[in-house]
């Protein structure tokens, strides 16, 4: 029974990373639809009674709502991004979670070949290449790659974001390619 109750809650995870890696950047859209907070908080209530655990803080509230939309019921994208985001995070940490992208969080990988001359690739954890940028549209796109390759490691998005990268920096986009290599190897279905 305990394994029926793990996979469900892991099912509502993939839901609300799911959810995540769909809603847009409140520089995109400052609102989302009233229907989009409440199946977020439907699917908190869910996750509360099936974990046992009050992640009551994190739902929305009216303090959530947005003051941009013309419609009074819409939420703010930033509020409803943060608390997606910590359940997210939270989740992962309580349950482990989305364990197959720590190696993008881990040490750099340094392999060095000789053989008349010397190759070296090093690989750089994707947080710390955006904690690095400078360029505030760098960030955002490295963001959303960081997003996509932790749920839907969708290749066509994934292929677009890099493009986007290579035509600002090519520095970024050198660092960021072994990375996307690693990860989109480790996709299940294709």
């Amino acid at each position: 029974m305990a394994d029926i109750k793990l996979q469900q809650i892991k099912s509502l995870y993939g839901e609300l990373a799911g959810l995540l890696s769909q809603l847009p950047m409140a520089e995109k859209s400052r609102w989302v639809s009233k229907s989009t907070g409440d199946l977020y908080n439907l699917t908190v209530d869910e996750l509360i009674k099936l974990s046992d655990t009050n992640y009551a803080r994190l739902k929305l509230t009216d303090n959530d709502k947005s003051d941009y939309s013309n419609d009074d019921n819409d939420f703010d994208t930033s509020n409803l991004r943060a608390k997606l985001g910590a359940l997210v995070k939270r989740l992962e940490e309580e349950y482990g979670f989305n364990k197959s992208v720590a190696s993008a969080h881990s040490a750099p990988v340094i392999v060095t070949v000789n053989q008349n001359q010397e190759v070296t690739l090093s690989v750089t954890p994707i947080q710390q290449i955006i904690d690095s940028a400078d360029d505030d549209e760098i960030k955002k796109e490295l963001e959303e790659l960081k997003t996509i390759l932790e749920t839907t490691k969708n290749p066509e998005k994934t292929s677009g974001i890099l493009n986007k990268i290579q035509q600002i920096s090519w520095e970024v986009f050198i660092k960021v390619l072994p990375i996307v290599l690693e990860q989109l190897g480790k996709r299940t279905s294709y």
